[in-house]
């Protein structure tokens, strides 16, 4: 949260929000066809401009640039197929096509207005819910099994993340000449993390939005902000609406055929 503040005023930051293309219901009053038309005020795009706003209020000398990243279905299944399906290889579960293909749209960096970022360096999340308890699961595990239940979940998922998640993501960021970088996997903040008690960390006796990543929640406050210290965990293929373009009825374990069209 502090990142802003070791940036030079002079620079700008680029704040990057995808979103994929939502059919609404049009109005169909004349007409016996169900008329569709496309939005893009998908649940992360509604938070992101939030969250913008209170960053300017933050930092108002600072330049803001929020990227809305707009992806149509044509698209994503031209890219997909062309790009990220060798990009997350050989991975190749449902949640692995829906992660990999919103990070890489995310990680081009052009928006709407055919603005294109110009940084080399992407500050990716990766981490902080595998060790601040921020997924729906980790709360069914705490009601299973308690406190020791849940640190073992957490132990476990961090054990993992370097052939989950790591190299799939590093590859899918890179396709675009752009490092990647994970600040809560840096070895400083895991070793300080590791240090405390799991209800200093999270707090599941609560509810979603306050119990769950309760120590960043607490450092978003110190620092100035507000709503955004409260939203609940909300997953980057539903925030972004990418879940909404496929198949309804797919586990996120599943094989997902879509990753071998070519």
């Amino acid at each position: 949260m502090y990142f802003y503040r070791y940036v030079p005023a002079g620079e700008s930051i680029d704040l990057i929000n995808v979103a994929f293309e939502l059919p609404i219901k049009a109005d169909t009053s004349e007409s016996e066809h169900q008329i569709f038309d496309i939005s893009y005020d998908v649940p992360d795009r509604i938070t992101g401009r939030t969250g913008l706003e209170e960053l300017k209020n933050l930092n108002p000398k600072r330049v803001w640039n929020f990227l809305e990243v707009n992806v149509t279905h044509e698209e994503l299944q031209s890219m997909r197929s062309s790009r990220v399906s060798d990009l997350v290889y050989p991975h190749n579960t449902v949640l692995d096509d829906s992660i990999g293909c919103a990070i890489w749209f995310a990680a081009r960096g052009k928006d709407k207005h055919s603005y294109t970022s110009q940084c080399k360096v992407v500050l990716v999340g990766m981490g902080a819910d595998e060790q601040l308890a921020g997924y729906a699961r980790h709360r069914t595990r705490f009601r299973a099994d308690g406190w020791q239940g849940l640190v073992d979940e957490l132990e476990m998922e961090l054990d993992r993340i370097p052939q989950r998640n790591l190299g799939r993501d590093d590859r899918i960021i890179a396709d675009h000449g752009r490092e990647a970088r994970f600040p809560f996997l840096d070895e400083n903040v895991i070793a300080f993390l590791n240090t405390l008690p799991i209800w200093k960390k999270a707090d599941l006796t609560l509810p979603r939005g306050l119990g769950e990543k309760i120590l960043l929640r607490l450092a978003a406050r110190e620092v100035g902000l507000g709503h955004s210290a409260i939203l609940p965990k909300r997953a980057i293929q539903f925030g972004s609406r990418i879940a909404k373009m496929e198949r309804q009825h797919e586990k996120a374990s599943d094989v997902c055929s879509r990753l071998a069209v070519k």
